[in-house]
């Protein structure tokens, strides 16, 4: 591990070794701080910036627009979606659990899937056209919503 430390990652340590033991849980605390804020923001451009995300959202659009519904297909692409989408929040959130203690998932990503999945299921068992149409129709707006949210947006250029 010391062999692949950087320049900077070494004088870091020599910083954090002259600190007070005050001074070393402020920079922890700050530390936490930022990570925290940068897992928050991850997950959003993880989970609403992704392109198989979107490609799959854009079939399940199409499928839900025709004429002749085939709910098993409908299933089948939410089942994917719902997959692909906990799948990623994991994968973000693990790797930052690792490092910070008591890492609170980011409320608004798990609940917005968690809400919308149980609707479709729902909506599924239900076996109203109307209402699975409806359900996957605000599903798609509201993944679109939260996709332009200041957390989720890319930064392209500084």
């Amino acid at each position: 591990m010391f062999a692949e430390m950087t320049a900077a990652e070494i004088e870091l340590l020599n910083m954090l070794e002259l600190l007070s033991p005050s001074g070393k849980r402020e920079v922890r605390e700050y530390i936490r701080y930022v990570l925290t804020k940068q897992y928050r923001r991850e997950v959003m451009v993880a989970i609403f910036h992704n392109k198989l995300l979107v490609n799959l959202f854009h079939s399940l659009m199409y499928l839900v627009e025709r004429e002749d519904i085939d709910i098993k297909q409908l299933q089948k692409r939410v089942r994917q979606i719902k997959e692909l989408y906990y799948a990623i929040f994991n994968q973000v959130h693990n790797r930052y659990l690792e490092v910070i203690e008591d890492l609170d998932s980011n409320e608004v990503v798990r609940e917005f899937g968690r809400i919308s999945f149980e609707n479709l299921d729902r909506a599924f068992q239900q076996g109203n056209l109307a209402v699975i149409r409806m359900e996957i129709v605000n599903f798609h707006q509201e993944y679109n919503k939260l996709g332009k949210k200041k957390d989720a947006r890319q930064i392209v250029a500084v």
